[in-house]
């Protein structure tokens, strides 16, 4: 790899398309940046679409005059608004003529983090989510921040970052990128472990007399289990970053919902141990991409 290659391998690329979703997401993805000391991408996508061609691959439109100086004034009105509020950033834009989801995972191909807004330009008003923000979710190689478009300018002062954790990769990898940002940030890091009674091997039993859930130990069990994955994950860098655990009985989503609530970021693993192998986002990933009122970072 190139010197200029392990340059832009640091970047966070952030999708732009004029909507306000995608402004607070640039201002999140500069916020990242500066703090990382590293470039940002400003990327455009304009979905040319493939013309089949007989007996051959097909060919992709070309983009006319109009349309890349349409893309050149949205990307334009981004970087002058960017620079307003961090003047100091190198900032670098791009005019794809791929769909947006495939000009974002081409970027983050060469970018250590990427951002997008809940929804954009080419989304109904009536769906929770975005159909961009899930596949960009469901496929990047990088970590996916996903910012809402009410959630505002991102905040210099952080409070708190939550991170949800079962024990799987995906929510390692969450734990990992939580801790870093809780550092950078200066904030505090609430770890959330949630979980449900076990199913008995008997279901019988649980109609049997002496038949009681020790919920005082189990939920110490998981205390201790978590305590255990936060020290393995620390690293000089996030040794010193405060934490508080809170192991709560109660479905994933619910409870990570519930902390996140005055927190600047939630990070989760896209799919946990209750997850099937088929699905590229989990029920807990999903549910806070619809529902969170801050910025999701979900790590694959």
């Amino acid at each position: 790899m190139t010197e200029q290659a392990q340059e832009r391998a640091n970047d966070i690329v952030v999708g732009v398309d004029g909507s306000q979703a995608s402004t607070r997401a640039a201002e999140w993805a500069a916020h990242a940046a500066q703090g990382k000391r590293c470039g940002l991408r400003l990327v455009y996508a304009l979905s040319m679409p493939l013309i089949s061609v007989p007996f051959g691959t097909p060919l992709r439109m070309p983009a006319t005059p109009d349309e890349t100086a349409r893309a050149e004034a949205v990307l334009a009105k981004a970087h002058e608004h960017v620079l307003r509020l961090w003047p100091d950033l190198g900032i670098e834009t791009e005019v794809s003529t791929l769909f947006p989801v495939d000009a974002l995972r081409e970027a983050a191909k060469n970018s250590s983090l990427v951002v997008v807004g809940s929804r954009g330009l080419g989304a109904m008003g009536s769906l929770l989510l975005g159909s961009v923000s899930v596949r960009v979710a469901e496929h990047a190689d990088t970590p996916v921040v996903v910012v809402p478009p009410d959630d505002g300018p991102p905040a210099t002062d952080w409070r708190k970052v939550v991170v949800g954790v079962d024990g799987s990769k995906a929510s390692l990898l969450a734990l990992r990128f939580a801790l870093d940002q809780a550092a950078r940030n200066g904030a505090e890091l609430n770890v959330v472990h949630a979980w449900e009674p076990p199913d008995p091997v008997d279901p019988g039993a649980l109609a049997a007399a002496g038949y009681t859930l020790n919920r005082v130990e189990l939920t110490a069990r998981n205390r201790d289990f978590v305590e255990r994955l936060v020290d393995d994950e620390r690293t000089v860098a996030t040794k010193d970053v405060p934490v508080r655990i809170d192991v709560t009985e109660s479905p994933a989503a619910r409870a990570l919902l519930d902390a996140c609530t005055d927190a600047e970021l939630v990070a989760v693993g896209s799919r946990g141990r209750g997850g099937f192998a088929g699905l590229l986002l989990g029920s807990v990933s999903r549910s806070l991409l619809n529902h969170a009122p801050v910025p999701v970072a979900v790590l694959r």
